[in-house]
């Protein structure tokens, strides 16, 4: 797979970098592994640890596609950050400490997946308490990143990340570099486009995905907002799943991508807890667009 990379014409488009970036990078790059294993389906249905098939699809992520990774990380030297579920954790203990062998980040995602949509505020931080104790228990180390299952958080999430201690999040999707909630927890958002989910997840029975794509079809995809991100300055957030990108062709094309990112340089490989540092420590980093959060920030100016 080759990357198209040249330069852009006088005439493009080309607007003012949307963020600064440390060390000179024209953007940032945080490569995401949401090792749901198992609780893929069992979040979905308890009685689905009756179907074998189904269930060694789901383990081959954590047993086969986690290990995979690592070794191509560590081939690569990328970091990365790996959102754990605590069952996954609880049942795997060697491969969370392969994960942090490995130099890179554990965040939190859930207990077993849980859609925090269907959750009221005390189950959630329920759920969030059960899985910070795991997580620390297992890694000598406390998170402080956290990715809700499916993306989704409730109004109330920031207020209770923040409560524990959690000092970012990377669940939503309305900006394409870091920003605040009001409390100060610092998002680092993604987007579906992103994802490998939408692009190879398949089971007959439930039914999930389509037909899984072509790796030179993805290649393209997110090559092609990789290159526009870079040339906008954003931060492009890649989340994948071991389950799906620990196959071999895929291994493939996550290092084809990294190599071409590489190639085109400028490019700062970070875990999100040093995103998230980073900002904290630099608040003028960031460019509004918003129309009107300009205008509030004008109104609020003394």
């Amino acid at each position: 797979m080759k990357s198209n990379n040249t330069t852009p014409s006088a005439n493009r488009f080309l607007p003012p970098p949307r963020f600064v970036w440390p060390e000179g990078h024209r953007c940032a790059a945080m490569l995401c592994f949401d090792v749901d294993g198992e609780t893929t389906a069992l979040s979905e249905d308890p009685t689905l640890a009756r179907r074998r098939t189904l269930m060694s699809q789901c383990e081959y992520g954590p047993r086969i596609g986690v290990p995979r990774l690592l070794g191509l990380l560590a081939h690569l030297e990328v970091p990365a950050t790996f959102f754990v579920p605590g069952y996954i954790a609880e049942n795997h203990p060697r491969m969370l400490e392969a994960i942090v062998a490995g130099g890179h980040e554990i965040g939190l995602h859930g207990y077993l997946h849980e859609k925090l949509a269907y959750l009221n505020e005390a189950g959630e931080e329920a759920v969030l308490l059960k899985s910070i104790d795991i997580l620390t228990r297992l890694t000598g180390t406390r998170p402080v990143g956290f990715r809700a299952p499916w993306f989704e958080i409730n109004p109330w999430t920031p207020a209770l990340l923040a409560r524990h201690e959690i000092t970012y999040c990377a669940s939503e999707m309305g900006d394409d570099v870091p920003y605040r909630h009001d409390n100060g927890l610092i998002e680092i958002p993604g987007q579906w486009l992103l994802e490998d989910w939408e692009q190879f997840a398949f089971n007959a029975d439930p039914a999930w995905g389509f037909v899984p794509e072509n790796c030179a079809k993805v290649f393209d995809l997110w090559w092609r907002e990789f290159e526009a991100m870079h040339d906008f300055s954003c931060c492009f957030v890649l989340t994948l799943h071991p389950w799906l990108s620990g196959r071999p062709s895929r291994v493939r094309l996550l290092e084809d991508l990294v190599g071409a990112m590489r190639e085109k340089g400028g490019v700062w490989f970070a875990r999100g807890r040093e995103i998230a540092d980073y900002f904290r420590a630099h608040p003028q980093a960031r460019r509004e667009l918003d129309f009107d959060a300009q205008e509030t920030a004008d109104c609020l100016k003394p």
